[in-house]
């Protein structure tokens, strides 16, 4: 067996976990693998994982793993080079939030984390895609894309983790973020809409536990538009989704689509992938990939595909 670790330095979980390097390389070590681990910068896990493919390609099965350790946004790079490949993901959650490891049902504890990648099955997970870019979570566009770039700009500005950097850059972004006209195509149909935002989760959201899904692998996009509403309304609509208290009719319009397509007038939006803000030239194209992943989960995960 073939074991690369990529280790995302910058990762909130990394950085608290001490010698994190030694910590995974001597946790393989002891369920006799010998992996090659590295700490790299998130930046880098992207061409890394490429030279990987590149390397081992012809290989298929449990041969090779890549094992990446970090948040959403660093698995997503990995998994964009690994998609469509016979190559398997490991999956260490390092991040802060974690969701594709939850949702894989992967433990958040490293010792345990180790023991499904030396012990779990391979299970095939759909991806989707925007612009041929490759999300393992969700993508939006809107208020949580700059939502998220004011986070970003909070942490470097301050020196803030992610967590302590949402209170400030919350009350940035309902001070400055403005609704958006756009178009929407999914089904069969096109819609003008001004919304504050747009949803697309790879796989099906429960609006009731947002944050949460059941299967990663439906092979459909969930898409919420939140529908135009007052400020006030827009800043109690994290609390409603919180508590359970969102009406689906008249707070969202929602789709559930192998594919969409959203135009504006704009040259280019702001579009977050798994907690990622980037610039993106429109028109926005989402695809669903069936089972274009493979994943190493916990045994009786990979029988359903389902949360445990």
């Amino acid at each position: 067996m073939k074991v690369l670790a990529l280790i995302n330095k910058n990762a909130g979980a990394a950085a608290r976990k001490g010698d994190i390097e030694r910590a995974v390389r001597d946790g393989f070590a002891e369920r006799g693998i010998e992996a090659d681990v590295r700490l790299v910068d998130g930046r880098e896990v992207g061409e890394l994982a490429r030279r990987f493919v590149g390397e081992n390609k012809s290989r298929s099965g449990r041969g090779s793993i890549l094992v990446v350790g970090g948040g959403d946004g660093t698995l997503g790079s990995a998994a964009s080079a690994l998609v469509g490949t016979d190559l398997l993901l490991g999956v260490l959650p390092l991040g802060t939030l974690n969701h594709f490891a939850k949702d894989l049902a992967v433990p958040l504890d490293l010792t345990a984390a180790i023991d499904t990648i030396a012990t779990g099955k391979p299970l095939a997970v759909d991806v989707a895609e925007v612009n041929g870019r490759v999300f393992l979570n969700n993508s939006s566009i809107g208020i949580y894309p700059f939502f998220v770039a004011k986070r970003s700009a909070e942490q470097r500005r301050r020196g803030f983790g992610k967590l302590a950097a949402i209170g400030p850059a919350l009350m940035r972004t309902l001070r400055s973020a403005s609704w958006q006209a756009v178009h929407v195509a999914a089904q069969g149909t096109r819609e003008r809409l001004r919304t504050p935002c747009v949803f697309v989760g790879n796989n099906f959201y429960d609006i009731a536990d947002l944050g949460h899904r059941r299967s990663l692998s439906s092979k459909e996009l969930c898409v919420y538009v939140v529908k135009q509403q007052s400020w006030f309304g827009l800043a109690l609509l994290p609390f409603k989704i919180a508590f359970g208290m969102i009406d689906a009719t008249r707070d969202l319009e929602i789709y559930r689509a192998k594919s969409l397509q959203i135009t504006s007038h704009r040259r280019a939006m702001l579009v977050s992938l798994d907690g990622e803000a980037v610039s993106m030239e429109t028109p926005l194209n989402f695809q669903i990939r069936p089972a274009a992943l493979k994943v190493l989960a916990p045994a009786k995960k990979s029988k359903t595909g389902g949360r445990g």
